[in-house]
């Protein structure tokens, strides 16, 4: 074990450089080509260090095994990434990934590229041992983790399924339950101004927006002088140009799971609209509704119940639900909503809530069953669990144990399997937010944690 653990500090390096190289590849999730070079990038860094790798058929989903046994520790992670939200707040370009003496800066540093470079360094300081096996190690790469999880589905369509794992897409302790996630698709009838181009927000549906957009083109003077003579809230800017006036909010992005890390700049917006009233009539029963979240992320005002945050002494939180992508089409206003329902709350429950909505709010709605997922409960009474428990408690020498992840990870993809890592407790959590970021010594923590689970679990000693 020391020996091994000597050669994975010895990778500090090597982690760096290989996490930004990963980053450069600008593998947003729906650019499909993009993950597939990022998942050749880190298949083709397995096979150097001989390790066995393999795609399925349509290449979504990578895998690299290690080791042998009647039992297969699976660990999940994934390449693609969300959009770079406002690219303004950048500090550096999202995708020319920097190490600044402390901190691995770009997009993904946090979710998931940090962390698949960290597991991938640990099989490969295990390989170079000549070690002997108990369990098989499946390290799994998915390609569309931030979309709809067809990898997942092409993977267990091929491959046996481990028997428990992980996936380093977190926090720390050790979340044994995750809230459920949809998308709540909405379209609101509005008869639209000639003057309308556009109305706007955010670039992924896990992703509080930080920015909205309103665009009014071919105004005349009289309408020009008004908008500029408007009291502006704070974050509303109004450009003009000629005859066209450009008004945006800003915000503050977070992962939608954290909507108290962030400041929706779509309600913002709608804030500001519904006050000046800049549009007409038709667009009363939107703004009216986008109002019932303004202050509330936990879904009261729409009729989701949070009274109940434990089930059989487990802490199982509360559900958040928040607008994030808006798009105008034709005399059409189509909004996303983003919810994390906790444990015991059912779509059957979800859809009848919006049901009720509908006839006050005059919209039609749709929950992407694509995109929905059911929450998760995995029991934590398991040695395996528990040896991953003892691994962070040795590190960091305090008490781990298990806890809820407000967030949805591939952990619900895989049986008997949780998310674990690779934020700590009081670190700020930089998925989806603008400079995303991981800081070195989180990355070598990490490693050492994993190293010593996986050494532990998988070697036979």
């Amino acid at each position: 074990m020391n020996r091994f653990l000597d050669l994975l500090k010895d990778k500090r390096e090597e982690i760096i450089q290989n996490s930004i190289e990963l980053i450069n590849i600008p593998s947003i999730t729906s650019d499909r080509e993009k993950c597939k070079e990022a998942l050749k990038f880190v298949l083709d860094k397995a096979y150097e260090d001989g390790i066995k790798i393999s795609y399925t058929k349509k290449r979504d989903c990578g895998v690299v095994e290690l080791g042998e046994g009647e039992e297969t520790i699976g660990i999940l992670t994934h390449v693609d990434v969300v959009d770079v939200g406002d690219i303004n707040k950048w500090q550096s370009d999202p995708f020319k990934g920097i190490f600044d003496g402390k901190f691995v800066i770009g997009r993904g540093a946090m979710d998931d590229k940090c962390p698949t470079i960290i597991i991938l360094s640990i099989l490969g300081v295990l390989n170079s041992l000549n070690l002997k096996y108990k369990k098989k190690i499946q390290f799994i790469i998915g390609t569309s983790e931030e979309e709809l999880w067809t990898d997942m589905e092409s993977y267990k369509n091929e491959y046996p399924i481990p028997n428990y794992g992980f996936t380093p897409d977190g926090g720390f302790p050790v979340h044994n339950i995750e809230k459920g996630y949809g998308d709540i698709e909405l379209e609101f009838e509005i008869n639209k101004n000639n003057e309308l181009t556009s109305f706007s927000s955010g670039n992924s549906s896990n992703t509080i927006p930080s920015y909205g957009e309103l665009i009014l083109d071919k105004i005349t003077d009289k309408e020009k002088n008004k908008l500029l003579s408007l009291e502006k809230m704070k974050d509303i800017k109004i450009a003009v140009d000629k005859n066209r006036v450009n008004i945006e909010s800003s915000g503050k992005s977070s992962h939608s799971s954290l909507p108290q890390n962030g400041d929706n700049a779509l309600i913002k917006l709608c804030k500001w609209i519904k006050k000046e009233k800049i549009l007409n009539d038709s667009f009363n029963n939107f703004l009216d509704f986008i109002m019932l979240m303004d202050g509330d992320y936990k879904g009261g005002n729409l009729g989701f119940d949070n009274s109940v945050t434990y089930k059989n002494g487990d802490f199982i939180g509360e559900t958040f639900i928040n607008p994030t992508l808006l798009r105008l089409e034709d005399n059409k206003l189509k909004l996303i909503l983003n919810i994390r329902h906790k444990y015991g709350v059912t779509k059957r429950e979800i859809l009848d809530i919006f049901h009720k909505l509908k006839d006050k709010y005059k919209f039609n709605f749709n929950l992407n069953t694509d995109s929905f997922l059911p929450p998760l409960y995995v029991d934590s009474k398991n040695g395996v669990f528990e040896m991953m428990n003892s691994a962070y408690e040795e590190v960091m020498g305090e008490e781990g144990g298990f806890a809820l992840a407000g967030g949805t990870s591939y952990a619900k993809s895989l049986p008997n399997t949780v998310s674990w890592g690779p934020v700590f407790p009081g670190e700020k959590d930089t998925c989806h937010q603008e400079n995303e970021m991981m800081s070195i010594d989180s990355i070598m923590k990490c490693a050492e944690i994993y190293g010593r689970f996986l050494y532990k679990a998988a070697v036979e000693e």
